[in-house]
């Protein structure tokens, strides 16, 4: 038993920096971030010998992650999505970050005009250094689909600055 969990413990220290980069991103407040993680590793260190047994071990941390993320906003926070046709130079003027809160801020409002889905595909393949396959298997998705969410939302936001001649 405490092997498990002391395997438990290193994988998920291995793993909380990228795991704190992507609740972030998704919650934007430290306190939220800290929260939620501290609930997915109760929940892991709870039932070790569950855990020890799921095959792809970083896939399902992300996955926990990400659902108690989306728990978390459905609960306490109320999102407010952009559409294709708000798009435009009102909302893109203020996009040269000068600091890192600043860029943070413009890719957050870049990625708000995604479906959550091709949103959380694009985090978890920058901002946690996921694999194609490691996302599918987070989302629950084929392989085919992680990667047309991911180039589906990119070209939604190299469309939308293309049209404000930012690139």
């Amino acid at each position: 038993m405490a092997k498990t969990t002391q395997l438990i413990l290193e994988i998920l220290n291995a793993e909380k920096e990228r795991l704190f980069q992507y609740a972030s991103y998704r919650l934007h407040d430290i306190r939220d971030v800290e929260d939620v993680l501290q609930n997915i590793y109760v929940k892991i260190l709870d039932n070790p010998q569950r855990f020890n047994k799921i095959e792809n071990k970083r896939a399902y941390l992300y996955r926990t992650l990400s659902n108690e993320c989306t728990d978390y906003l459905r609960s306490h926070v109320k999102t407010r999505f952009i559409d294709d046709e708000s798009f435009d130079e009102s909302n893109l003027e203020t996009l040269q970050p000068e600091n890192f809160e600043e860029e943070f801020t413009m890719i957050n409002r870049l990625l708000a005009i995604l479906p959550q889905e091709q949103s959380d595909t694009i985090r978890l393949r920058h901002h946690s250094n996921l694999s194609f396959q490691e996302i599918a298997d987070v989302m629950d998705v084929p392989l085919p689909t992680a990667k047309a969410r991911y180039r589906y939302g990119l070209e939604k936001i190299r469309n939308g600055l293309k049209k404000m001649n930012l690139i």
